[in-house]
C-alpha cells in the first residue's frame, strides 16, 4: 500500500495562545482565528515486505534505517515521526518520506502540519479508521508528549480543514466554524496579506509557556492582556464574516500591540525594524505568526500595493514567501 498526503500550513490572525490548555479553561473558553496558506507539508508512506522502517526528510537531508518498530529508539531530528509511528504501530515495515516547505522555526505550524500529513497516512495504512477530529486530538497529544510542556492546538486545523476558520476551545472540547466556505474571504485576504520570514528561528512552544506562566503567576498585566486578546478574537471573527477589511487591519495591529507585552522576547529590534519599513512603505499592520519571538510575520496591505511593500520588507532583511491563503485542506493519494 502507498499513501501520500499534502497539507497546508497556517497563519494566525487573532487569538494565538488562547488555544493552549489550560489557559482557555481559565479564560472561560478560548477563540482563535486562523487561515490556511499554501506553504505545504507532505508525507509519503509505502508498506514493505519486511519489518524494516526507513525514515527520510527531504528538507533536512536526513535519513535513518530502523530494523523494525521494536528496535526504534526515540531522539534525533525525526523524533516526532517516530512518536507517531509508535502510536499507530504498523504491523509491516514502511518507507516514510516527509517534507516541509517552511523555513526552520517559522511559527506557521510546520511540525504540526507535517504530523497531520503523516498521521493521516499511518491511519490509512494501519486501518485505524479515525476521522480527522480524532487524528487531530491524538496528534496534539503526541506533540505535547515530545516537547514536554503545554502546547497550542490551533496549528492542527488548517492542515485538515483548510480555509479561514474560527476555532473555539471550551470545557467540553473544541468546535470549528468555517468563515470562508460560503463567501470570497480567501480572495479578499489573499490580496491584502504578505507572509514573510524574519530570518529569526523561534519556538512557539517556549514562548507560549512563558505567556502561560505569566498568566498563572499574575505577572504584570498578563491576565488583562489575554482577556483583551480574547475580545479581539471575537471581533476578528465578526469582521471577517462581513468582510470588513478596514476593521481587520485595525484588529491585527491591536492584537500585536497586546501580544508584545505578554512575555519577554515576543519582539526585538530586528522585527520592529522590518515592521517599520513595511509601514513606511504603506502597510496597514503587521504581526508575528504564532506566539512571537521570530519566525514568520503577516503584513496587511491595501490591494495593489503588495509589490512595493514586499520590496521594503526584503530591503529590511525579511524574506517574502510565495504564500497564498487557500480554501483546500488535506489532499490524499492512495494506491
Amino acid at each position: 500500500m502507498h499513501v501520500r498526503a499534502t497539507v497546508p500550513m497556517r497563519i494566525d490572525l487573532a487569538g494565538g495562545t488562547l488555544d493552549v490548555y489550560p489557559l482557555y479553561i481559565f479564560e472561560g473558553g478560548g477563540l482563535t482565528v486562523n487561515a490556511a496558506i499554501d506553504i505545504l507539508a507532505t508525507a509519503d508512506v509505502a508498506s514493505r515486505d519486511d519489518p524494516a522502517i526507513t525514515l527520510a526528510s527531504q528538507d533536512l537531508g536526513h535519513r535513518e534505517v530502523i530494523p523494525s518498530l521494536s528496535d526504534m529508539q526515540y531522539g534525533g531530528p525525526l523524533d516526532l515521526v517516530k512518536r507517531a509511528l509508535a502510536y499507530y504501530a504498523p504491523k509491516t515495515g514502511l518507507d516514510i518520506q516527509v517534507g516541509s516547505q517552511a523555513p526552520r522555526g517559522s511559527g506557521i505550524g510546520a511540525s504540526s502540519a507535517l504530523l497531520m500529513a503523516l498521521s493521516h497516512c499511518l491511519n490509512e495504512i494501519t486501518g485505524r479508521g479515525y476521522d480527522g477530529a480524532q487524528i487531530l486530538d491524538v496528534g496534539a497529544n503526541i506533540e505535547a508528549q515530545l516537547i514536554g510542556i503545554p502546547t497550542g492546538k490551533q496549528d492542527y486545523f488548517p492542515p485538515i480543514y483548510g480555509g479561514v476558520c474560527a476555532i473555539w476551545f471550551e470545557l467540553d472540547g473544541w468546535r470549528l466554524e468555517s468563515l470562508s466556505e460560503k463567501q470570497p474571504l480567501v480572495e479578499m485576504l489573499d490580496e491584502r496579506l504578505i507572509v514573510s520570514y524574519t530570518g529569526i528561528p523561534h519556538s512557539s512552544a517556549a514562548t507560549n509557556w512563558a505567556m502561560l506562566k505569566a498568566y498563572i503567576e499574575r505577572e504584570g498585566n498578563a491576565v488583562e492582556r489575554m482577556s483583551e486578546i480574547k475580545t479581539i478574537s471575537s471581533a476578528m471573527r465578526e469582521c471577517l464574516l462581513i468582510g470588513d477589511m478596514t476593521e481587520f487591519s485595525s484588529l491585527v495591529d491591536a492584537e500585536w500591540q497586546l501580544r508584545k507585552g505578554l512575555a519577554e522576547g515576543v519582539t526585538n529590534d530586528k522585527v520592529d525594524a522590518m515592521m517599520t519599513a513595511a509601514r513606511n512603505a504603506g502597510a496597514l499592520a503587521s504581526k508575528i505568526c504564532g506566539a512571537g519571538g521570530g519566525g514568520c510575520m503577516i503584513t496587511v496591505v491595501y490591494p495593489g500595493t503588495k509589490t512595493q511593500i514586499a520590496a521594503a520588507l526584503e530591503a529590511a532583511g525579511a524574506h517574502v514567501l510565495p504564500a497564498h491563503v487557500v480554501q483546500r485542506g488535506i489532499e490524499m493519494e492512495i494506491a
